[in-house]
């Protein structure tokens, strides 16, 4: 698609501004399940000895989320928890890769042992909608994920107009939380079939339930503004950070 392939260009040419309002980083993603015998608290431990050998070797700031279901149908998402990390560039995340390789094998063999992951997958992370206060290190939120496909035939600057009516619309609602679109990149499965998935934060489940419910009533008065894509429905996960290294 003609947005995808201008979006890769400007995320790899720049890695940070593509216009007014799109701040272009990277992430980088695992699907987990517990190996046998494991729970969360193994993983914990495990990331914990992460957490202190990447302040010690990491050289860019990287930041990172435990996600874990709450509402999704496992015939679909089979999966215990998803590590998510953030970085500014692609380039940062596979910094961290090599720094981790270079000298964690350790923790490494540990991580192997209390987790049994498929995959991993570098994304780039378009930020729509910034939120309305910053995360906060070891700070707990809910994540709606969504796939969605751009409809036929819709510009690069269509979809930047929409978001800008979008926008509006959400700060009318007084929607707190971020938005963003995580672009599949390098790792991601060859059988995917949408474009992106469009992420929502938000401070709570009863948070997301009235968005929802004012999803419905500003669809049946009309209110509600014309969408470029068309998405499946969302999955909800609690998010917590496991830590938070921002750009100084």
């Amino acid at each position: 698609m003609r947005f995808l392939i201008s979006l890769l260009l400007v995320a790899i040419v720049s890695g940070v501004q593509a216009d007014d309002h799109l701040n272009i980083s990277g992430m980088e993603g695992l699907q987990c399940k517990f190996a046998a015998g494991k729970d969360m608290d193994d993983v914990m431990k495990v990331i914990g000895e992460w957490n202190a050998y990447g302040d010690d070797n990491f050289s860019s700031p990287y930041s990172a989320w435990i996600l874990t279901p709450l509402y999704r149908s496992d015939s679909d998402y089979d999966f215990d928890f998803m590590f998510l990390g953030f970085a500014q560039s692609l380039e940062a995340i596979g910094s961290a890769q090599d720094e981790f390789l270079a000298g964690a094998n350790k923790i490494y063999a540990k991580w192997e042992a209390a987790t049994d992951c498929s995959g991993q997958a570098m994304n780039f992370n378009a930020q729509v909608r910034a939120p309305a206060e910053d995360f906060e290190e070891g700070g707990v939120s809910i994540t709606s994920i969504q796939s969605c496909s751009m409809n036929e035939d819709v510009s690069n600057e269509e979809l930047w107009e929409n978001d800008k009516v979008w926008q509006s619309y959400l700060d009318a609602s007084k929607f707190q939380g971020g938005v963003w679109r995580w672009w599949p990149e390098t790792g991601s499965s060859a059988s995917i079939e949408h474009d992106y998935w469009l992420v929502a934060s938000f401070s709570s489940v009863q948070e997301y339930g009235r968005a929802r419910d004012n999803r419905l009533k500003s669809m049946l008065a009309g209110s509600r503004p014309a969408e470029v894509h068309s998405c499946d429905t969302p999955r909800l996960y609690q998010s917590t950070n496991i830590r938070l290294r921002q750009p100084s």
